[in-house]
């Protein structure tokens, strides 16, 4: 990935806006083995890169630290890539080295064949056997790129931006000091009014979309367009409320706004 262009396993292309804060699994062995796990933040202050890289008890972090204060652009420190390793590798099998002007992480016996990273890229390669087995914003490796946006549903949506934010981690609660994401999943109202049998009819997405956490509100948004069903269509009732919604059909696709960075209040809830 180069900047908001990514491009995945089979060599599918798109740009995706990425939330501010939140965590988004790019690859991941999706075997119930679940060897390895690759996770993207993007910082809410500096909006640089943060990799975390999770192999057996190991949680291996990537990331870059502007050194602003300086100001001297002969300074070879500005935006070197810092490692943090947390755990232990018994095997000696996970290595770390300096590569160009980031650095690579490689771990072919756990599945993956190279990790890269640097201030601006980031590259993830796996290894043949592991082709077919993975999941995430870089997709299964399988040469199928017509079935690329599957979500970890399963369901296969049509936009780059659904399937992309469909891979962020979520909070709970702002007030969870461990996890600074703000944002969190829901099915949205269609705002435009639908007239099905000469009645109004509400329809609500059948895909989830990010939201700001209650107490909450977006200072970045970005436009999505999303599957939306009509609850008239389906025996969706009061007492099943939206809990449902995500297994409905879709009977239309609209644009609708995704949050991609929140602002709390003190208040939050």
């Amino acid at each position: 990935m180069v900047r908001d262009t990514l491009t995945t396993f089979n060599n599918r292309t798109y740009k995706t806006k990425m939330p501010l804060s939140c965590y988004q699994v790019l690859a991941q062995d999706c075997t119930i083995e679940l060897k390895f796990m690759v996770l993207l933040k993007k910082d809410h202050a500096s909006e640089q890169n943060h990799i975390n890289v999770k192999i057996s008890d190991m949680l291996i972090s990537l990331y870059t630290e502007d050194n602003d204060e300086d100001n001297d652009e002969d300074n070879d420190e500005d935006n070197d890539v810092i490692v943090k390793v947390n755990g232990m590798d018994p095997s000696g099998s996970i290595k770390i080295k300096r590569k160009g002007e980031g650095v690579s992480l490689y771990a072919p016996s756990h599945g993956l064949q190279e990790v890269y990273f640097d201030k601006d890229s980031w590259k993830i390669k796996v290894v043949d056997w592991m082709k077919g087995q993975t999941c995430g914003l870089c997709g299964r490796a399988d040469g199928e790129d017509r079935q690329e946006y599957r979500t970890p549903s399963g369901r296969l949506t049509k936009s780059s931006v659904s399937f992309a934010h469909s891979w962020v981690l979520p909070s709970e609660s702002c007030r969870d000091e461990s996890v600074k994401c703000l944002m969190t999943f829901e099915s949205v109202k269609l705002e435009k009014q639908v007239i099905v049998d000469a009645q109004e009819s509400k329809c609500y997405s059948v895909e989830p979309v990010l939201r700001c956490l209650p107490g909450c509100l977006p200072v970045r948004t970005t436009p999505i367009t999303i599957g939306f069903h009509w609850p008239a269509h389906s025996n969706l009732n009061r007492s099943e409320g939206l809990s449902s919604i995500y297994e409905k059909s879709v009977d239309l696709s609209e644009k609708t706004e995704a949050h991609v960075a929140c602002r709390c209040s003190e208040q939050c809830i």
